[in-house]
């Protein structure tokens, strides 16, 4: 509702049932994909301590959905619209926080995927995508609002 999709009068409450029981899997689904990308980004960094294995690995320390209003697209996201590509159909920005205490912050934008490749291969989410399912690309990153954050997105994009 929150992202304009209000059911209709003419929605029955069964119906309305049936939706929301449908989509809590893919929501489900489409954050654990989230949080599998941030953990790989995690095992590179900190250098002492990789993916923070001294205390259990890296916790989520909060989230916050921003949505599709033009004020919360990404700088990446701008830029990449400029350039004739989809804007993503939401947003969110989460918190992580590693052994010591130490935050990090990610942007997560979610864009809608392809059902499957030209050439019958994967496309984001549903790796086996056919007609009619579902297919998400998330573009998973470190904010470069601090220093760790550009010194991990340059180290991936360097490949050190």
């Amino acid at each position: 509702m929150r992202k304009g999709n209000t059911p209709t009068s003419s929605t029955s409450p069964t119906e309305l049932a049936t939706s929301v029981a449908s989509i809590i899997p893919i929501h489900n689904a489409v954050n654990e994909r989230a949080w599998q990308q941030i953990l790989e980004w995690e095992k590179q960094a900190p250098r002492s301590d990789p993916g923070s294995k001294k205390c259990g690995g890296p916790k989520l320390y909060s989230f916050r959905g921003l949505g599709v209003d033009p004020q919360f697209l990404s700088p990446r996201a701008r830029i990449n619209n400029l350039m004739g590509y989809q804007l993503p159909f939401d947003r969110h920005d989460w918190v992580v926080e590693r052994c010591g205490g130490e935050r990090v912050e990610y942007v997560i934008d979610f864009y809608q995927g392809k059902t499957a490749g030209a050439n019958g291969g994967p496309a984001g989410l549903a790796a086996n995508a056919g007609p009619g399912k579902l297919s998400f690309y998330l573009d998973v990153r470190p904010k470069l609002n601090t220093f760790e954050g550009c010194r991990m997105r340059f180290s991936r994009f360097t490949g050190l």
